[in-house]
C-alpha cells in the first residue's frame, strides 16, 4: 500500500491553485468531476499527487467540511490492488465504510472510510 494522493479542500479554487502553483512550480491538471460535484486541480509531483478540491453547486460533503473547518487537508488516499477485497478486510477490523465503492475522478474504483472510525481522518482507498 502506498499514498496515492492528498486532497486539500479550498473555498476559493483559483486562489488555492495559485498558491500551490507557486509552491510546486508547476501547472495543475484541471478537471471538473461532475459525478462528485467538484472542481479539482491535480498537481503531479515526483512521487505523489496533490489535489486541490473545491465544491460545485449542490455538493454536500466538501462544503460541510469547509463550513466547519475551513481550508485544509480533506483526505489521504491510499492505493490498493482491489477495493472490494480491501473493504471486506477493513470491515473485519471494525472500520465503517462511509461510501459504497464508486468511480473516482481518475476512473478508478474508490471508497472512503468513515472518519468516526479513523480518529477523524478521512481515508480513501483507490484501486490501482
Amino acid at each position: 500500500m502506498k499514498v496515492n494522493h492528498i486532497s486539500i479542500a479550498v473555498k476559493d479554487f483559483e486562489k488555492g491553485i495559485e498558491i500551490f502553483k507557486k509552491i510546486f512550480k508547476k501547472e495543475p491538471e484541471i478537471k471538473v468531476f461532475e459525478e462528485g460535484k467538484l472542481k479539482i486541480g491535480i498537481f503531479h509531483l515526483e512521487n505523489i499527487m496533490i489535489e486541490i478540491i473545491s465544491p460545485l453547486e449542490g455538493e454536500e460533503n466538501v462544503s460541510k467540511f469547509l463550513e466547519k473547518r475551513g481550508d485544509g487537508i480533506h483526505h489521504i488516499a491510499l492505493e490498493v490492488d482491489d477495493v472490494e477485497e480491501t473493504v471486506k478486510e477493513i470491515e473485519k477490523e471494525g472500520f465503517k465504510i462511509a461510501t459504497p465503492p464508486r468511480k473516482g475522478v481518475k476512473s478508478k474504483k474508490v471508497i472512503f472510510l468513515h472518519p468516526n472510525t479513523t480518529n477523524r481522518v478521512l481515508i480513501e482507498f483507490v484501486e490501482k
